[in-house]
């Protein structure tokens, strides 16, 4: 076989995440049903936020919350996303950017090009979540929202349940969805093996290159620096493991 460092980084497709969110949405409805429940609300996750470090204006770089990113796939911070549990369809809102932004950072997409772009069913902004929602929701006065929260066991720190401004006009369940997507995340697909063993062998070929190419004196700086040029330059991975997370939502 060749070796991966011949080979062109893989990108990640977004059938991966319309797979995930499939299998997230059979498994909650079996649940519901068992449970004699019925089948509305609407699963709703907050993707990741962008940070600066403490009082400064340097901006982190940004990792995506790992379990939005098993579900859409979403590289950009600010965003929430939301499946109708009745309907199945996938809903991405947002954030409303500042016409400055073009200034700064580029281009103003449409939200055309973020549902292309995701292979979700709709996308809104952010400032829309309630409206949306509520729209979707029909005859009912407070919809329900299956919200992320549960214990980390490795960790010990809890999965924060998506907030945004008018929460209070729906009813929420914090108990249902984590043990549910985590098992979910549990059990990888083919493509996400396939994409989780790119990233691995990668990071096997960093470590051997920095082994082959340290010398006596050489600072652990310098090593780590041969280490992140290998991945960067023939992995197309900005971490080692920053495939499989962008893949599977795992770290």
């Amino acid at each position: 076989m060749a070796s991966s460092s011949r080979l062109s980084p893989p990108k990640v497709p977004m059938e991966l995440h319309v797979k995930n969110r499939e299998k997230l949405l059979k498994s909650l409805r079996q649940h519901l049903t068992e449970t004699s429940r019925p089948l509305y609300g609407f699963v709703l996750l907050q993707g990741g936020e962008e940070k600066t470090r403490y009082c400064t204006d340097h901006i982190e770089l940004f990792r995506q919350e790992s379990y939005f990113a098993y579900l859409f796939g979403v590289k950009e911070p600010g965003f929430y996303g939301a499946i109708d549990i009745a309907t199945g369809k996938s809903i991405l809102f947002v954030p409303r950017l500042p016409a400055d932004y073009a200034v700064w950072l580029g281009e103003i997409k449409p939200l055309s090009c973020f549902q292309q772009q995701y292979m979700v069913s709709m996308v809104h902004y952010t400032d829309e979540i309630v409206g949306v929602l509520h729209e979707l929701s029909n005859v009912l006065e407070k919809p329900l929202l299956f919200l992320l929260h549960g214990l980390n066991t490795d960790s010990n720190n809890f999965s924060k349940p998506a907030e945004f401004e008018g929460i209070e006009k729906f009813e929420k369940d914090l108990t249902t969805l984590h043990p549910i997507l985590t098992e979910c995340r549990v059990l990888k697909s083919d493509m996400e093996l396939a994409l989780i063993q790119f990233a691995n062998d990668i990071s096997s070929e960093a470590h051997v290159e920095v082994m082959r190419k340290s010398r006596v004196g050489m600072e652990e700086y310098q090593l780590e620096s041969i280490f992140l040029h290998h991945t960067y330059m023939y992995g197309g991975c900005r971490h080692c493991s920053y495939t499989c997370v962008c893949a599977t939502g795992r770290k």
